[in-house]
């Protein structure tokens, strides 16, 4: 099974630019039999749209309805990013993975989200937030497990965005409840691509799972405080052991691997950490904690 990461410089405010740019580049993948792409975060609107986070929001259920009562003329006026993604998908029987604003009621979220051709297969909410971010967004509350159906194997994926990288425990329970794919589509900084790298690996590695690691490059201005912000780039996908199969080399970059999802099997045989890890004991600790 094919999978691509699309790594590119999404600019403030730019939504029609910045979803030509990810389509043309993953128009790429597809050409090279990718199943599954993965966009970075907030590809769409740019990541410092602190003072229009409402406009780019995207509403997820008005989708799902839109999808189902085939009023795509009127989710393509509201919210085209999920027009244009859902129209992507379908056409090429594939499915897309990235992060946008989400907004629900009065709420904003850094949501993931994965679309095919059939609309939603589901989102994931950032529970671990980043600076100003905290200022921003709303925290989400579950590790949910997806199931995608590609070329008649049903394979579970996990999703954590950013920051999220360097949390183990939520890597581990979604390992934990069948993820064998973890992906983090990411803004992560510059002055802390040594905690990517490491990070990344070690999330495979301690899991025994695909990571698909997917940053951006290029830079932004904060709305906030004035701050120039630069991100690490450095897409990489990572296999069970930890080992990098490819990375980007470029800001702007298609990489695509082949994974062999058997090595998940294999992997967790050879090295079982989630098979000897004491769950009960784990429990105590927190209760303990959290007394």
């Amino acid at each position: 099974m094919k999978v691509a990461l699309i790594q590119f410089t999404p600019e403030s405010y730019q939504r029609e630019e910045n979803l030509d740019k990810s389509l043309n580049l993953a128009s790429k993948a597809v050409e090279k039999g990718a199943k599954i792409i993965v966009l970075p975060e907030l590809f769409d609107s740019g990541y410092c749209v602190e003072d229009k986070d409402s406009k780019f929001g995207l509403d997820f259920a008005f989708f799902q309805k839109a999808i189902k009562n085939k009023r795509l003329k009127e989710l393509s006026s509201k919210y085209p990013t999920l027009h244009r993604l859902y129209e992507f998908a379908k056409t090429h029987s594939i499915h897309i993975i990235t992060s946008s604003i989400e907004k629900d009621k009065n709420k904003f979220y850094d949501s993931a989200y994965i679309i095919n051709k059939e609309g939603l297969v589901g989102k994931y909410r950032k529970i671990y937030l980043w600076g100003n971010e905290k200022k921003r967004f709303q925290r989400g509350k579950d590790y949910p497990i997806f199931k995608l159906k590609i070329d008649k194997e049903i394979i579970k994926v996990g999703l954590g965005i950013c920051y999220e990288i360097g949390f183990g425990e939520g890597a581990r329970f979604l390992s934990l409840k069948g993820a064998q794919i973890l992906i983090y589509p990411a803004a992560f900084g510059k002055a802390r691509n040594y905690v990517w790298d490491l990070a990344s690996r070690a999330r495979a590695l301690e899991n025994g799972v695909f990571v698909l690691a997917n940053n951006r490059s290029g830079s932004e201005v904060s709305k906030l405080n004035g701050e120039t912000l630069e991100f690490a780039a450095n897409s990489r996908i990572i296999n069970p052991k930890g080992e990098i199969l490819t990375q980007a080399l470029q800001d702007e970059e298609v990489i695509v691997a082949d994974l062999n999802l058997a090595e998940v099997t294999s992997q967790r045989e050879a090295l079982p950490y989630l098979k000897d890890l004491n769950v009960k004991l784990n429990q105590k600790v927190l209760k303990e904690l959290l007394s």
